[in-house]
């Protein structure tokens, strides 16, 4: 019988620790200040909101790219790890009354929610790259909403950007190293 940590080992070598997932993030921040910087605020954060649906399949497909595959059958923890996944559509409520009270505080729910989503994902991979993601993404939104509240459409998105490079180049390095071990 295989311990846990020999399944999270096994499940993040079938899934390149699903690298495409924070890439697909990274790329849809820098969209997002992208329009942040041409759209007012109501509109930017319905940018924001139909943005999100986008970012599951692009992170599926780069994942796939990578050679993982994210919905791997026959696994016992794949189960857990689409419940993680699926675990962020619980924030929408939260994120839906913010905008009904004040369209400015969306940047910061939307990168501190689902920033932090990815914490998680550091104990199912035992992955730095996703512990550090979904504790850098908070702390960076908030200290640039508070810094430059009248910019947040386009600093917290650029933030965030930076958030997921990192995890990203952490994740890539995780699976270069787990590549050699299993190489070995």
């Amino acid at each position: 019988m295989q311990t846990i940590d020999a399944m999270r080992d096994e499940l993040a070598a079938i899934t390149k620790r699903g690298i495409g997932m924070p890439v697909a993030g990274m790329v849809y921040w820098i969209a997002m200040a992208a329009l942040g910087s041409r759209l007012g605020p109501r509109q930017a954060a319905l940018a924001m909101f139909f943005g999100t649906g986008a970012v599951f399949p692009l992170g599926w497909w780069l994942t796939k790219l990578a050679g993982g595959n994210l919905m791997h059958k026959g696994h016992a923890l794949t189960s857990l790890g689409m419940t993680l996944n699926f675990v962020q559509l619980a924030y929408w409520p939260i994120v839906l009354a913010i905008f009904g009270r004040e369209p400015m505080l969306v940047p910061l729910a939307l990168g501190s929610l689902f920033g932090s989503h990815f914490l998680p994902y550091g104990w199912f991979y035992r992955s730095r790259g996703y512990t550090t993601l979904g504790i850098s993404a908070p702390i960076v939104a908030l200290l640039l909403q508070l810094a430059a509240p009248a910019r947040a459409f386009v600093l917290i998105p650029l933030g965030m950007a930076a958030c997921y490079a990192v995890a990203v180049a952490l994740v890539q390095r995780e699976n270069a190293v787990q590549a050699r071990l299993a190489a070995a």
